[in-house]
């Protein structure tokens, strides 16, 4: 399948857990990337541009064990109830490059080889 999107997205499995404003943190699971943001499903309602606190688990990008803990700023684009799941559109800001890095580098990896497919 030709991915024809602005952005477009690679599969991913990452857990990740967004910051509730009652304080509570929800589970969720990042299941595509662009170049733009993550896209989420997790059980729970996220408000459109509101931002959140994150946490994403990404594992290393040359095959190892190791498993990064990104914490970042949660820009919600669009949440919709899929099944019973939320699907939420998110922007990701505020991390540090390091980790900024390590996201491009499974973006333009996953890309490319869909590319040479």
């Amino acid at each position: 399948m030709i991915e024809l999107r602005k952005s477009p997205r690679i599969n991913v499995n990452w857990r990740a857990g967004i910051k509730l404003p009652d304080g509570r943190l929800m589970l969720g699971r990042a299941i595509n990337l662009s170049a733009e943001g993550v896209l989420l499903l997790c059980p729970e309602h996220l408000t459109p541009l509101r931002t959140y606190t994150m946490l994403l688990e990404i594992p290393s990008i040359n095959g190892s064990d190791e498993i990064y803990k990104v914490h970042c700023k949660a820009s919600i684009r669009h949440a919709i109830l899929s099944g019973d799941a939320y699907r939420v559109g998110i922007q990701l800001s505020e991390m540090s490059q390091l980790h900024e890095e390590l996201v491009n580098a499974w973006f333009s990896k996953t890309a490319q080889t869909a590319v040479a497919k």
